[in-house]
């Protein structure tokens, strides 16, 4: 049998139980994309590996690859995200996080620039910052449409989607399904092909742009109502439904992308 043994920086994605005293883990690197392992013996009490491989930090592992299996033999932590790990709030909002590149990645396929804009996201919560539930809706949104733009699925919110003119303000529809702007004009001229576009306001679309294509920090700048994140929220909810694999019975702010609820009670679209 032919082993081989790698050493990679990563962040793990998901943790689930395997057999009786097992773990399965899938974590995202820049060197090997998403891999997964098992932990043998992790649910064990006295498990001296399993302790560094809880989500929510930077960690430097050393895995076996077998013919059938993949195993974890070393781990050393080189990085925690303790405002992370002790906020509910902050935990919830960075697990949807991390369960969404879960479902959308591949194992195996390297990508540095994935790799880096997790960790950027996961720095910018592990601050000392105290976030609503509007705030915390904007800036998950912020993430999935950046993950979406760097996916392919990027969302045409400057110009038309049949015409290619550049959008005037007011004189727009919002298509989820095509996923962007149409101009009025073309809707007119063709209203089969674009009767399911929908009016949405001028500072929704504003917010879009500003989720997808400002810093973080600058979004905890960007004044907030609450009619608008819940028309924003449930845009990019629908863009998941249209765009991506699964079905999704809830929202994904109420915890479509966890695997528990992301509870948001002041957000009733």
């Amino acid at each position: 049998m032919t082993w081989s043994t790698q050493k990679t920086e990563g962040i793990v994605l998901r943790v689930q139980p395997w057999r009786e005293y097992d773990r399965r883990y899938k974590m995202l690197t820049p060197e090997f994309g998403k891999i997964d392992f098992t932990g043998r013996g992790a649910q064990k009490e006295k498990a001296k590996l399993a302790a560094h491989l809880e989500p929510f930090a930077v960690v430097d592992v050393e895995i076996v690859r077998g013919r059938r299996s993949t195993t974890v033999i070393s781990v050393e932590r080189k990085q925690a995200f303790r405002q992370i790990a002790y906020d509910l709030d902050l935990r919830l909002l960075a697990q949807s996080s991390l369960t969404l590149l879960d479902r959308y990645t591949r194992e195996d396929d390297q990508d540095e620039v994935l790799y880096g804009m997790l960790l950027d996201w996961l720095n910018f919560l592990n601050q000392d910052i105290e976030l609503g539930p509007a705030r915390r809706a904007f800036l998950l949104s912020a993430f999935v449409m950046r993950c979406f733009k760097y996916l392919g699925y990027n969302v045409t919110l400057n110009s038309c989607l049949s015409c290619k003119q550049p959008i005037v303000p007011l004189s727009f529809r919002w298509h989820s399904g095509k996923g962007g702007l149409v101009c009025s004009d073309c809707v007119t001229k063709d209203r089969e092909e674009w009767f399911s576009a929908r009016q949405v306001p001028e500072e929704v679309i504003t917010m879009l742009r500003l989720a997808r294509d400002n810093a973080y920090d600058d979004l905890l700048k960007v004044p907030l109502k609450q009619e608008a994140v819940a028309s924003l929220v449930q845009i990019v909810h629908d863009l998941t439904a249209y765009h991506l694999p699964g079905e999704y019975q809830t929202p994904f702010w109420t915890g479509v992308l966890a695997d528990y609820d992301l509870a948001m009670p002041d957000i009733q679209p």
